[in-house]
């Protein structure tokens, strides 16, 4: 019975290093929510023309997982249970893997895009959102 438990763990482990490792094909966002968390969460492409087509609806406990095409742009909207909504916008122009954290505490949304040393992570402000808008 300990070896079986103990070879579960070994291979939890190795699947959990594959994921970190990275993917040739594509760009890895992944990361936490921080005080807050069943986040739901939709990732949307965007096309050639500029328009955004939603591609996946996921809820997320704690954490969130984005997998880009590379040559593709992407904005991902969190939302709370209370409503309150997050962007975060990605310019994926190589492969990589990249952590960023969503903060409910602070009224930015971020940008993620490559510059000369890597990729890095911008604040927006999010203040000039319209408070009186209907939440769903």
């Amino acid at each position: 019975m300990k070896k079986i438990v103990l070879m579960m763990f070994v291979i939890l482990g190795v699947t959990t290093l594959q994921a970190k490792v990275k993917d040739p094909q594509n760009f890895i966002v992944e990361g936490s929510f921080i005080a807050d968390k069943n986040i739901t969460y939709t990732i949307f492409k965007m096309d050639q023309v500029g328009d955004l087509i939603a591609i996946e609806h996921v809820k997320g406990h704690k954490h969130y997982f984005v997998e880009c095409n590379v040559g593709d742009k992407y904005v991902v909207r969190f939302q709370n249970k209370k409503g309150d909504v997050k962007f975060l916008m990605i310019d994926a122009t190589s492969t990589g893997y990249f952590e960023a954290d969503i903060d409910w505490n602070v009224p930015y949304d971020g940008l993620i895009k490559e510059e000369k040393v890597g990729y890095s992570l911008s604040r927006i402000s999010n203040k000039l959102k319209y408070p009186g808008l209907v939440r769903n």
